[in-house]
């Protein structure tokens, strides 16, 4: 059979992938945004592709004030609850034709330049990917539809009062997760299709259809013939399972835990699947396997609306802030946290106008890495494009975990990085990494959310 690939041009390649690009892919990625920057990498808790979590919940209460030859306190102990965190897998495929190889074997710069662009080019989507993943809850929702019928679907563009479907997570992101072309069409990130998961009480809580590129600024063709139903989410082809009343806890779920799933009050499963009334339903899917209402101390402080999250957008104010960040700092410790905190450019604006009519000064302030914020009580308030609208996040990152079982690295079980696609004269490169955040303590994490703004 005819070849149009060179082998040197190839093991080339191979060398160029792995001692080249690798390193500074890695670099790039694991300080691709402030939290995978900020919050430290475990990889000695990872036990095959199960991370092992302890959570300290609990105090020795064997201590007390007695008289002269009272009863000494009983003993007691620190109490602890283990955790266990499945690996999430993330993929990047690149490809390279055998005549675009052959064509440039003896052009070294060209070659380069052609490996560069494609390279360049999955880093820095996987890049987005993954920073927009450390914002969800493991589910992959991009959107949530409003309305429809079989032929077309309208988009939650509102950050709150949609007309059908009610109010929800997903629903604050309107179109910011999807990817616009020209001509104010948008079109599903990287593909031609994707899931749409609907939701049918007590029978399939995930039903995966397809639809296609396009439509108009608010809404995308669907080519199944069933009519959405109001709260279904969009997400990536491939990126969820279908599940039922059966399923196991998590089965649905295949990306990256974010600050949504971590930093919150509830389930995994009601922040996600949600029905007019905001009721979740389905498979129950506690945040590392913990219910909240089994475990009332794994909840995060959350401040929100007094007719329910979502329900309503309110004023912010710097007694809400200072509240939140006291009640993490109590929780935390004293200079312990919160140490970071995370927002939206939109809420940026809405605090600096509010320290600036309280005649407060605002400070710039840098950390290491380069990453540059304003100063709010000394802790870097920092801006995150994919960041949740209308949520301010107060962190303590050293109860974050990245836990990793291996870090960026290219496919070569087979002995190269560049395999041969079959049926094709064309090579592909998979660069994959086996990684998912955790959280040891959940109550020292807090978000002020249901936050108006002015757009820009």
């Amino acid at each position: 059979m005819a070849s149009y690939t060179d082998a040197a041009s190839l093991v080339n390649s191979t060398e160029l992938l792995k001692d080249f690009y690798l390193p500074a892919i890695q670099d790039q990625l694991n300080g691709d945004n402030i939290l995978s920057d900020k919050i430290d990498v475990n990889e000695t808790d990872v036990s095959g592709e199960i991370a092992k979590i302890e959570c300290h919940f609990g105090r020795n209460k064997g201590v007390g004030a007695r008289g002269d030859f009272a009863l000494l306190p009983d003993p007691g102990r620190q109490r602890f609850k283990k955790m266990d965190v499945p690996m999430r897998k993330l993929y990047g495929t690149v490809a390279f034709s055998g005549p675009t190889i052959a064509a440039t074997r003896d052009e070294k710069g060209a070659y380069s330049k052609i490996i560069d662009t494609e390279i360049m080019g999955v880093t820095n989507d996987m890049q987005k990917e993954v920073n927009r993943q450390l914002w969800g809850c493991g589910y992959g929702i991009l959107a949530r539809w409003r309305s429809g019928a079989a032929t077309a679907v309208t988009l939650q563009k509102s950050y709150r009062s949609n007309s059908v479907g009610g109010d929800g997570f997903g629903s604050t992101f309107g179109q910011k997760y999807l990817e616009e072309v020209p001509s104010g069409v948008w079109n599903i990130p990287q593909s031609a299709s994707a899931a749409i998961t609907t939701m049918t009480l007590g029978t399939t809580d995930m039903a995966p259809t397809t639809f296609s590129e396009g439509a108009t600024y608010d809404s995308i063709t669907v080519t199944d013939t069933s009519t959405p139903i109001g709260g279904s989410y969009i997400v990536r082809p491939a990126s969820s399972y279908t599940t039922n009343a059966s399923t196991s806890a998590g089965y649905a779920r295949l990306e990256m835990m974010g600050l949504r799933g971590i930093v919150s009050d509830d389930d995994l499963d009601e922040i996600a699947v949600f029905n007019a009334s905001n009721a979740g339903f389905g498979v129950n899917d506690p945040l590392q396997g913990l219910a909240v209402g089994t475990y009332p101390w794994w909840k995060a402080n959350v401040d929100k609306h007094s007719g329910g999250r979502y329900s309503a957008q309110r004023s912010l104010t710097l007694v809400l802030m200072q509240k939140m960040f006291d009640k993490i700092e109590q929780k935390a410790g004293k200079e312990v946290g919160p140490d970071l905190i995370l927002t939206t450019t939109a809420l940026r604006r809405e605090y600096i106008t509010l320290a600036l009519t309280n005649h407060q000064t605002v400070n710039d302030m840098s950390l290491d890495g380069g990453w540059k914020g304003i100063s709010y009580n000394g802790v870097l308030l920092y801006t995150d494009n994919d960041a949740i609208d209308g949520e301010i996040y107060f962190l303590t990152t050293k109860d974050l975990q990245m836990y990793r079982m291996s870090d960026y690295d290219w496919m070569s079980k087979d002995g190269a990085i560049l395999s041969r696609i079959s049926g094709y004269d064309a090579y592909e490169a998979v660069l994959f990494r086996y990684a998912e955040l955790g959280c040891n303590r959940r109550n020292t994490q807090g978000v002020i959310a249901d936050l108006s703004y002015t757009a820009t």
